[in-house]
């Protein structure tokens, strides 16, 4: 092995590891893999694997293996296999690169072939980017970039790079204009899950690049998990794997009725028995310990709180960079009224991946309950920008009116809360806040009426509603239940 042209001395394992995620590289590779590819057949403590990794990292550098917690490591070079060798992530796809997205270079309109420093620029930001994220494994540059505009049939790119999902698009200017085209593709059938067009004037190549990677990326990966769920759903049940399981149960937790959300329950338990510190699942399980409490269908609030609180901190434990683990604690420890803690782990959650609308918006909840309700406006508009159809986007909504009543700025505060209410007919605490703004403006009719619709799903005691509604400073939330209380709640 050369360094630089110079040799370095590595032991047999060591060299092993190596090989296998260089084979792979840009793509996870589970720990699970590496034992059966290093040490087949063999019993072996996890500690000598780490090891091995370490040894490497002391040799090549530290940055060129990068440890996804509770999963695998992925080594982030760039790769130039000699021609007429394929790398092993093409000739060998494993079940999980199956579900991987590769990011093709972006195809070059102008008229100008020097722009296509722009638009390989563009596709390489955004690879950067959604490789920070917990949920997508991510084709690396050196297999996907060999498919240049323009691209062959999305199956047939699809099919040799062992992938479900294409990122393509195209980069045209004209004058001071540039236009960036991008969608979303399932290979395997060849459908656009996705697709967008951007308008922008040129101005800061850099900062324009920039800010449509992180678009695209924001946009990107709620369409990849939707799709995920829904096929999912469509599979029989038996012999489900863990990637099934979890992927089945957020389809299940997005229905949100208290069957489906047991349901999710019970599936993500089963998901753990198989990956007992898989930080996701402990993170779903703990969403689903706070709905119970959110609606009011708790049988014990307390032990709820306590538990969504636990599993939200041993998925940080297992995976202390993830940043939906610390999303999730931030929400947990929203119940306990420690609101500064809850903001700070939302804060960090956005430092660790800038793209995270789903963390961007509740960090504007937290805010808004807070009583920082500028800042709050600010996180729920970077929240909507990136993610437009996000399944939290009615959350989100929902956060403006909140703060727009905190401000006694009810009209706009009844607004947001009927458009949050549009988004999601079937969430029974939009139709609260609609009937406290409303009545706020002294619309008793139409907030007795939105009563009534939030009452249809059952009772709703003050207890449920606090935990739902954290605001920090006591005499919102007399507000907010008193303006409830004219028009007939009684809880």
């Amino acid at each position: 092995m050369l360094q630089e042209g110079r040799p370095l001395t590595l032991g047999a394992r060591a060299f092993d590891v190596l090989s296998a995620l260089v084979a792979r590289a840009g793509e996870l590779v589970s720990k699970a893999e590496l034992f059966d590819l290093v040490w087949p057949g063999v019993v072996v403590e996890e500690n000598n694997l780490q090891v091995h990794i370490s040894t490497l990292r002391k040799l090549i550098g530290a940055d060129l293996i990068v440890t996804i917690p509770g999963r695998g490591y992925r080594f982030t070079a760039t790769v130039v296999w000699p021609k007429g060798v394929p790398s092993a992530a093409v000739t060998q796809p494993s079940p999980m690169a199956a579900r991987s997205v590769a990011v093709l270079p972006f195809g070059n309109l102008s008229n100008d072939p020097e722009q296509e420093y722009f638009s390989d620029g563009l596709a390489e930001d955004i690879i950067t980017k959604l490789i920070r994220s917990p949920w997508l494994y991510v084709i690396a540059r050196n297999s996907s970039f060999r498919f240049r505009h323009p691209v062959p049939q999305p199956g047939e790119v699809a099919r040799e790079l062992g992938v479900r999902y294409l990122v393509t698009g195209t980069v045209r200017r004209s004058g001071n204009t540039i236009r960036v085209t991008a969608e979303l593709v399932d290979g395997q059938g060849g459908e656009t899950l996705w697709s967008q067009r951007y308008d922008r004037p040129l101005n800061d190549l850099f900062e324009l690049q920039n800010e449509i990677s992180t678009s695209i990326v924001s946009a990107i990966e709620p369409v990849y998990l939707r799709r995920e769920e829904y096929l999912t759903s469509q599979r029989p049940t038996p012999d489900m794997k863990h990637w099934d399981l979890l992927m089945r149960a957020r389809w299940h937790f997005w229905r949100s009725t208290r069957e489906h959300v047991e349901t999710a329950s019970t599936l993500l338990k089963q998901a753990l028995a198989l990956k007992p510190d898989d930080p996701p699942s402990l993170s779903l399980l703990a969403f689903t310990c706070m709905s119970r409490v959110w609606a009011g269908w708790s049988a014990n609030a307390r032990e709820d709180i306590v538990e969504a609180n636990r599993l939200a901190l041993r998925a940080v434990r297992q995976g202390d960079t993830d940043p939906h683990a610390h999303f999730t604690l931030g929400t947990a420890l929203s119940f306990t009224g420690n609101i500064q803690q809850a903001i700070a782990e939302l804060e960090y959650a956005l430092a660790l991946y800038p793209q995270f609308a789903a963390a961007a918006g509740e960090l504007g909840r937290l805010l808004a309950f807070a009583g920082r309700t500028d800042e709050a406006v600010e996180y729920v508009l970077q929240a909507v920008d990136a993610s437009p159809h996000d399944p939290h986007l009615s959350l989100w909504i929902r956060t403006r009116a909140i703060a727009c009543f905190i401000d006694g700025n009810y009209t706009d505060a009844a607004r947001y809360a009927q458009q949050a209410t549009a988004k999601r007919a079937d969430w029974f605490f939009n139709y609260y806040l609609l009937a406290a703004c409303l009545a706020a403006t002294g619309n008793q009719p139409q907030a007795i009426k939105a009563l009534q619709q939030a009452q249809a799903f059952g009772s709703y005691p003050l207890q449920a509603l606090r935990m739902g509604h954290p605001f920090v400073d006591g005499k919102h939330l007399d507000r907010f239940t008193g303006y409830l209380r004219q028009v007939g709640w009684t809880g």
